[in-house]
This record gives C-alpha cells, sequence and structure tokens, in this order.
C-alpha cells in the first residue's frame, strides 16, 4: 500500500510540475535556468521510480531507460512516504541522510524548489507550514490546479 501511496504522490508531483510550468513562472525560471536539457530520476530503494526529462522545446515529460543526469534516492519506503505525505521536509530528509543524491547539488536544488512551490499548490496550508521555510504566493486558484493536474 505503501509504494502505492508513494507512486500516485509521484505522479501527481510530475503532473503539477508540468501544469505549474506553464501558470507559475517561478517554476519556469527555475527549470530553463538548467545549463542544458535535463534527465533527473526520483526513485525509492525498493520502490517505485519516475524519470522525468526537460527539454527547453518541449517542457517536462516522462521518459524511461535513459540514463538521468540527477537521480535522488530515497533509502526506505518509510523515509519516501513521509516526504511524499507532507509529514517531512525534503530540508530535513537531505540533513538527516534519508536519500541520496547523484549529479550536481546546485542543479538538483532548482528542482527542489520547484517541489516546494508545486506542494504550495497541493498541499493544505497547515501542512506547508510544517515543511517550508516560508509561504509562497499562488499565482492560481489552488482548485484550477487540482483541475488541471488531474487532466495534464
Amino acid at each position: 500500500m505503501k509504494k502505492l501511496i508513494i507512486w500516485v504522490v509521484m505522479q501527481f508531483l510530475y503532473r503539477g510540475m508540468k501544469v505549474l510550468y506553464k501558470d507559475d513562472s517561478r517554476i519556469k525560471e527555475e527549470l530553463d535556468g538548467w545549463k542544458q536539457d535535463k534527465v533527473l530520476t526520483l526513485q525509492v530503494m525498493h520502490g517505485p521510480s519516475i524519470t522525468i526529462k526537460y527539454t527547453y522545446q518541449k517542457g517536462l515529460q516522462k521518459v524511461k531507460n535513459v540514463e538521468p543526469d540527477i537521480c535522488i534516492t530515497f533509502k526506505s519506503i518509510q523515509t519516501a512516504l513521509l516526504v511524499f505525505t507532507g509529514m517531512m521536509s525534503v530540508k530535513s530528509a537531505y540533513l538527516e541522510h534519508r536519500f541520496s543524491l547523484k549529479g550536481d547539488v546546485f542543479e538538483s536544488m532548482r528542482f527542489v524548489r520547484c517541489v516546494d512551490l508545486v506542494e504550495t499548490y497541493l498541499f493544505p496550508r497547515f501542512m506547508t507550514k510544517r515543511i517550508l521555510n516560508h509561504q509562497e504566493k499562488k499565482y492560481k486558484s489552488t482548485i484550477i490546479t487540482y483541475i488541471k493536474t488531474l487532466f495534464a
């Protein structure tokens, strides 16, 4: 059951980021700031994974069997569940060495900032107050973002 929850949240995170890439200029700026097209894998050891490719021409898309430039691997299903359900911040998980990072740290932080913005839109305020350092401004309605994310 935990693996299914993590997989669903990964899909929703990807779709939310894809929608907000068009609707929130901060996400577009972060991803467009990468020095070149990037492939990022988000995975859980012995669990689900998602590989996302970003190109200047096509934006975000899911891909398979591509070597990532950046790979974030959660060391346990329990940690991934805590992070993906908003019970633990990415920052806390990083500080506690609960995931490993392969690739450029600076460029991976661009992705983490995008995740923080997506969480601002998709998680209720009481959750984001606990896991984010500060509340980001929303430029679109949460309801509209959810609807677009469901159909992305």
